[in-house]
């Protein structure tokens, strides 16, 4: 499975089920272009790498970065681990860099709290090939986190937006996030989390008939359903840049619901807002992290707020019916929610175990979602969609979930 050999230049180099891990022409060489090839990212404070390999790649980014940065270098691989240390024991030895391992039982908080610093992450592909074979969800995560950042890479209008918003935004005098928090904190309540996948429809007059016994997150999409049921969530929460994400509010009386935004949000959808507006991800004390989608910034909110038991709704990650999201995706954007291509469509185990319709897309969000729920032991989180099968939830009905908490 693994071989050590020498390569073209005398260093040793090593081989993974035939494939090498490392050039075996000159490793040190391959080491130096790997670094040049990530210099963008090696000016933060924290650095954070996935793959140690043999560590030329390592010694090669350690040359490159301020004495006053560190870098992280994460493997869930110990017998990579210990191949490292046997050829390249005295980078284990540099003050500046971190090697957490997968024997290390705080390894996945310690990662998610690594990238939250950095926000950015390399990754040594081949290393990671490796790990396919020991913990494919980790693998798909981390593969997860390399096609979100060359998307965002295609779609410079987004940055424009993201920067144009976090000018605004962070100039009004917004509240902050931790006044939410902390008012949400002296409830005892069972938080549900609502996302506007189509299943949502189905649970709307339950949730209206139990809505007082929850504290209930709305992510934006899933607002306008909300209010025309007459249910009021204790907030909303959205994190898009774009402005067509001020039609989720349009023609709704607000005034009396919070809305939760990042810094580089909507700032358009949060002017014509009417409630009480607070801000995150503005500075260093008011972080939330979102992972791409609010649905994940909504659950970290109710984390904050101290949440036992937190219920999914909606929050289907799939298609049903040749729907992505509720009826009233439609009145709110102005197009049909459908879909048409064939070409990009997966499959996913759905919550009664059969085969659901799915993209690259909601995968990825899924893939965070388990890893959030494997993070947070201490609570509890139920999955009352009837979407896609999520791993770490107990995947029930939500009107059974009624039955056990209120009346049993």
């Amino acid at each position: 499975m693994y071989e050590l050999e020498k390569s073209k230049s005398g260093f040793i180099t090593l081989k993974y089920n035939g494939k090498y891990i490392h050039s075996k022409y000159d490793p040190i060489k391959e080491g130096i272009k790997f670094a040049e090839g990530n210099s963008e990212l090696l000016n933060k404070n924290t650095i954070v790498l996935y793959g140690i390999g043999l560590g030329y790649h390592i010694e090669a980014i350690l040359d490159k970065i301020s004495s006053q940065s560190t870098l992280y270098v994460f493997e869930y691989n110990i017998k990579l681990v210990e191949y490292c240390k046997n050829i390249n024991n005295k980078i284990f030895n540099k003050s500046n860099l971190k090697i957490i391992c997968g024997e290390d039982k705080n390894f996945f908080y310690k990662f998610s709290k690594a990238l939250d610093e950095s926000s950015d992450l390399i990754i040594h592909k081949p290393s990671l090939e490796i790990l396919k074979d020991k913990d494919e969800r980790l693998y798909n995560l981390i593969n997860d986190f390399d096609i979100v950042k060359k998307y965002d890479k295609i779609h410079l209008k987004i940055d424009d937006y993201l920067q144009e918003n976090y000018n605004i935004n962070t100039k009004q005098g917004y509240k902050d996030i931790n006044e939410f928090i902390a008012f949400l904190k002296k409830s005892n309540k069972t938080f549900i989390i609502v996302s506007a996948g189509p299943s949502l429809d189905n649970e709307l007059q339950l949730l209206k008939k139990y809505n007082d016994r929850f504290n209930i997150i709305s992510v934006g999409s899933a607002f306008r359903s909300l209010i025309k049921e007459g249910i009021l969530p204790d907030g909303v929460v959205i994190i898009d840049p774009e402005p067509i994400i001020q039609n989720q509010f349009e023609n709704l009386d607000t005034r009396n619901i919070p809305i939760c935004f990042s810094a580089t949000a909507s700032s358009w959808a949060i002017q014509i807002y009417g409630g009480e507006k607070y801000i995150f991800n503005s500075n260093e004390n008011n972080k939330i992290v979102t992972g791409g989608t609010v649905s994940i910034a909504s659950i970290n909110i109710a984390i904050k707020c101290g949440a036992k038991k937190i219920i999914f709704l909606g929050q289907d990650l799939a298609f049903i019916n040749n729907k992505s999201h509720i009826k009233a995706f439609e009145e709110t954007y102005g197009f049909k929610d459908e879909y048409k291509s064939t070409s990009n469509i997966k499959k996913v185990k759905g919550v009664n175990g059969e085969l659901l319709d799915t993209n690259q897309g909601y995968i990825i969000f899924k893939n965070r979602i388990e890893s959030l729920i494997r993070m947070n032991e201490d609570i509890v989180f139920f999955n009352c969609s009837n979407g896609a099968y999520i791993e770490g939830a107990y995947n029930i009905k939500f009107e059974n979930l009624i039955k056990e908490l209120i009346y049993s």
